[in-house]
């Protein structure tokens, strides 16, 4: 029998009592169905916590840009109005809604940016902006601030002579494209062309100064109080300009030993000496004399002779010696005896030219009064207390009063390494290795525990000054007095004579006791 006639139905009549084929193949699809429908189920029902938020509001995101597109305000005329819109740029919005910027105006946005739900797209009016090119001034209409874009609009070209005022406040060049505030007013001084004939030698120079003077010695020409300039020089300077100078003759004066450069119009070295306030007293001369005619690059001097028996006192500074005390506690000081200054007394015969010694003869020399010497004693006996620090009581070996600052790789130009070859952060202490030295284990209280691993940078006003190390994270800013605590056991070398405790410059206090 053929696969066709196997699957035939057949009669009721027949007997038979198979399901009609068609049928049995519905109840398994339908199973399979169900199986499926379960998987699924199954499935989301893992997944909907992660899932269920996203979908929802992408179910939102949908319907909202099915239903009404996005929201934009647009502010023209003082007025400000919400539109809603499925366009994606701000050029497409303002065409549809037949809007521009007002003449000279401008607008808040570029016409390519894409529109964002609640955009507001302002349309800036112009307003006036007053340029005053020296004495030229003309009003602009413009929407810009910035002073250098509002003169590159204008065609106004600056040169680096120029000096430029916004609103009143004079203003760098350089500083112009990042000026902030809004320009209202903006005034241009151009350099003055100036000639100059400088005792018949013609230059020209250019230059924004306020008076003539200024401009001469900006541009490194120097008047002495003689030399004559026409015109004055607190003239303002104008373009084209003509300046003429007039030099006076240059001369030397010899006087107490000084030589001075000096410039002078007299005629007779007499009158010189006068003009410059030099008299001659007693005994004094003046060569040449008097009566000469002044020259060009001319020396006159003047001689003065003195002579006299002095005899000076001087202190003789005594001697401090210092010795090692081992019934002393460690940092303690005691005076053994106390010193006091000499007294020495020299005669000499001094001789002077022009108010300069020039010789001294050596007369006698006596000791009045010897001086003593002073004796200092310094504590070489350790005596170990115990200070309570964040990992229980310690004992320590001395305790300093110091003056605190903090750093970190940040303030210290990114840089990590310390003087010891360490990584600087919290922990790690610099000071200076002749008062705490290297490798020193200390405690710093409201700090905690460290160890010395790098070195004060620079001079101090004071040796006893830290540096508490951090993070870049964990910085904390330090700037005062504190204790630090060197905590047992104490180095094989011990530098029992520190320098004297010095306040740090200005800030006088110490540590509390």
């Amino acid at each position: 029998m053929n696969r066709l006639a196997d699957t035939r139905p057949l009669s009721a009549a027949g007997g038979d009592a198979r399901p009609h084929l068609p049928e049995a193949r519905r109840r398994r699809a339908a199973k399979r169905v169900r199986w499926l429908l379960l998987i699924i189920i199954l499935a989301a029902s893992c997944s909907l916590p992660f899932t269920g938020a996203l979908f929802l509001r992408a179910l939102q995101q949908s319907l909202g840009a099915n239903i009404g597109g996005i929201q934009v305000r647009i502010e023209s005329a003082g007025a400000l109005r919400t539109v809603e819109t499925r366009l994606g740029t701000v050029g497409e919005l303002l065409s549809e809604l037949a809007l521009q910027p007002p003449q000279n105006g401008a607008l808040s946005h570029s016409a390519s940016d894409p529109l964002v739900d609640g955009m507001v797209i302002r349309l800036l009016p112009p307003r006036a902006v007053h340029i005053l090119v020296n004495n030229d001034e003309r009003v602009v209409q413009t929407a810009l601030e910035n002073p250098w874009q509002i003169l590159e609009r204008a065609n106004i070209a600056l040169a680096a002579t120029d000096k430029i005022w916004v609103n009143g406040a004079l203003a760098n060049l350089e500083a112009l494209p990042a000026w902030t505030i809004p320009a209202r007013r903006i005034r241009i001084r151009r350099a003055a062309r100036l000639t100059i004939i400088d005792d018949g030698e013609t230059s020209t120079i250019l230059s924004n100064a306020d008076t003539l003077g200024g401009a001469l010695r900006d541009a490194g020409i120097t008047l002495h109080a003689a030399d004559q300039a026409t015109p004055a020089l607190d003239s303002a300077p104008v373009s084209d300009m003509t300046v003429r100078i007039k030099r006076a003759l240059p001369i030397k004066l010899r006087l107490d030993g000084v030589t001075i450069d000096a410039h002078t119009n007299a005629a007779l070295v007499g009158d010189v000496l006068l003009e410059l306030n030099a008299p001659l007293f007693g005994l004094d001369a003046v060569l040449p004399p008097a009566d000469t005619a002044v020259s060009e690059n001319m020396v006159i001097e003047i001689l003065r002779v003195t002579e006299g028996i002095v005899t000076e006192r001087a202190a003789i500074d005594f001697a401090v010696r210092t010795q090692l005390d081992a019934d002393l506690n460690l940092d303690d000081v005691a005076v053994v005896q106390d010193g006091r200054a000499g007294l020495q007394e020299t005669r000499y015969r001094l001789r002077y030219e022009n108010g300069v010694e020039v010789s001294r003869e050596l007369l006698e020399t006596a000791v009045v009064d010897a001086p003593v010497d002073k004796i200092i004693a310094y504590g070489a006996r350790i005596a170990q207390q115990i200070v309570d620090t964040p990992a229980g009581p310690r004992h320590y070996w001395r305790r300093l009063c110091v003056y605190a600052t903090s750093y970190k790789p940040e303030s210290n130009g990114g840089n990590r390494r310390t003087a010891t070859g360490a990584t600087l952060a919290k922990g790690i202490v610099a000071a200076k290795p002749h008062i705490i030295p290297y490798y020193t284990e200390v405690f710093v209280p409201n700090y905690g525990l460290g160890v010395v691993r790098d070195t004060g940078a620079g001079p101090r006003s004071t040796p006893y000054w830290i540096d508490l190390g951090y993070s870049d994270h964990d910085w904390v800013t330090w700037g005062g007095y504190t204790w630090v605590y060197l905590l047992s056991p104490p180095p094989a070398e011990i530098n029992y004579d520190l320098p004297p405790w010095a306040p740090v410059r200005n800030r006088p206090q110490g540590c509390a006791a």
